[in-house]
């Protein structure tokens, strides 16, 4: 679109001059090396090109046919309604674009990248300049009685303070400090999720499409911010890059009923003491109540997450506000100081947890055809993940209607560990060969891809071959263990070793079995 004030120079498709059309680049190169995109290859490819297309190519060259064929390399016939990674990424992209300009409020960019739903073409919001109006002097006369009115007003208002100063004070409970002055109505209404960063200022979307608030409730403790840090076993390390350490609190007002609480740790405050003789264990230790009962004692997030730098759950059930409306977590140093991460608070069943089904390889989370959510690929530490153009699983399946899981895997040699709380877990592995056979022209066969898997170190599969189980290649395969108990840690760790070629999953689903 060419605009009225268009000069010699500007594109003529875009009407864009030469200058803006490299602001932009230099936004989109921003964006591209900002935490909501640097972790993610496909979703940074997926943006540039749809900004160069939309600077350089047709308006309307931008498809979804289009897109999926030029950078997806899907065949040209490809039937969008199973081939659906060009809708999936278009969305990522816009929560991430979401994320990052929310994060950044307050700052000033001259262009923000968008793109719109329903459209795969980008558009770009230029922000007017700030002008401040050139306002006159006051007259000499009006100076002088306008401080005097302004020294008036100031008295009135001291003196009203120090007139309600009493009254306040002793109306303010003990947790109520001035960082956290929020009205103690429900976190969240209806009884919903909350879910609370701490040290954040702002929401956070992470991969699975969850709302994470910002720092608030809280009374003590001081905030550690590690902006740049990498944090294991997580695809969204925001969450884990602050923490509040010290003498701390939260007092979280939450409607009646039951609640799954998941508390959210990573030590990235130790990389002065670790070295290659020590991991930096037990430097610090603590403990963590829940309205007075002690949930967590001489609690080493180290140890409990076999490292520093790596994500670590705990997972607890039938939690409840106590009588005056508040759940109350204290967290006490035993040695150094406490710390925490996040605190993720849902409501559940009584005596129950939700369960926990994990897309592997999938950065986003996925719903299947009984409505239930997959989460985007998590607790995983190792191994590459993979998104499949082509899904051998697609062709000739009469058996298993949600295919579209097959499509993405985690392979290589690789572990993930699953947070739980204490009890007894049917776990199901989602498997599908998809590399080995005739849909990869010759390449392979059974024998081709043999490994091990292990749960808490005990062996559940030995020398297995997902193409000979299964009866071929594309065919999906479930494999299920009942009476699984969580570690020490309260983890489902699970291990993927090769024997011969590269291990893989496509899918890992842990559901509470009735006691």
């Amino acid at each position: 679109m060419i605009r009225p004030d268009q000069s010699m120079g500007e594109s003529e498709v875009t009407g864009l001059s030469e200058s803006e059309q490299q602001a932009i680049r230099t936004e989109l190169n921003r964006l591209l090396e900002s935490p909501a995109f640097r972790t993610s290859k496909r979703c940074r490819d997926f943006l540039r090109h749809v900004v160069e297309q939309t600077l350089t190519g047709p308006g309307d060259g931008l498809k979804e046919r289009s897109i999926g064929v030029d950078l997806f390399q899907l065949p040209p016939a490809f039937d969008p309604s199973q081939h659906t990674i060009v809708r999936v990424t278009a969305n990522e992209i816009r929560k991430k674009l979401a994320q990052q300009y929310h994060s950044e409020d307050g700052s000033s960019h001259p262009v923000r990248i968008e793109l719109p739903a329903g459209s795969y073409k980008a558009e770009f919001r230029w922000e007017a300049p700030s002008v401040e109006p050139d306002l006159p002097a006051p007259p000499k006369s009006f100076v002088r009685p306008a401080i005097a009115g302004g020294l008036v007003l100031l008295v009135l208002a001291v003196g009203i303070a120090l007139w309600q100063w009493p009254s306040a004070k002793s109306a303010a409970p003990e947790a109520a400090t001035a960082a956290s002055a929020t009205p103690l109505a429900p976190a969240a209404a209806g009884g919903g999720d909350v879910r609370i960063i701490v040290g954040s200022s702002s929401p956070y979307v992470d991969r699975s499409g969850r709302t994470w608030g910002p720092d608030r409730f809280y009374s003590g403790g001081t905030v550690f911010v590690r902006p740049a840090e990498r944090v294991l076993r997580t695809l969204d390390p925001d969450i884990y890059r602050h923490m509040r350490q010290g003498d701390f609190r939260y007092d979280i007002p939450l409607n009646p009923g039951k609640y799954e609480l998941r508390l959210h740790f990573a030590e990235t405050g130790l990389s002065d003491l670790i070295s290659a003789e020590s991991s930096g264990d037990g430097q610090r230790v603590f403990q963590v109540s829940a309205n007075g009962t002690r949930i967590l004692n001489f609690f080493d997030v180290v140890a409990d997450a076999a490292g520093a730098n790596i994500a670590d759950e705990r997972v607890f059930r039938d939690v409840s506000p106590a009588t005056d409306g508040l759940l109350h977590l204290s967290f006490a140093p035993q040695r150094g100081t406490a710390m925490l991460s996040a605190i993720e608070i849902v409501p559940a069943s009584p005596g129950k947890v939700r369960p926990v089904r994990i897309r592997a390889g999938w950065t986003s989370a996925w719903q299947d055809s009984a409505g239930q959510l997959w989460q985007a690929d998590s607790y995983f530490m190792g191994g590459n993940a993979l998104v499949r153009n082509t899904n051998p699983a697609q062709a000739g399946n009469s058996i298993q209607p949600d295919v579209a899981l097959y499509a993405s895997e985690r392979w290589g040699h690789f572990s993930y560990s699953i947070p739980v709380a204490d009890g007894r877990y049917r776990l199901t592995l989602k498997l599908n060969e998809g590399h080995y056979g005739p849909h990869n022209t010759g390449v392979g066969g059974p024998g081709s891809r043999v490994f091990d898997v292990y749960c808490n170190g005990v062996a559940l599969l030995r020398n297995f071959d997902i193409m000979k189980e299964a009866g071929g290649e594309g065919r999906p395969l479930d494999r299920t263990f009942p009476g699984i108990r969580p570690t020490a840690q309260g983890k489902i760790v699970l291990t993927f070793v090769p024997v011969e070629g590269m291990a893989c999953v496509n899918g890992i689903e842990v559901l509470e079995e009735p006691k």
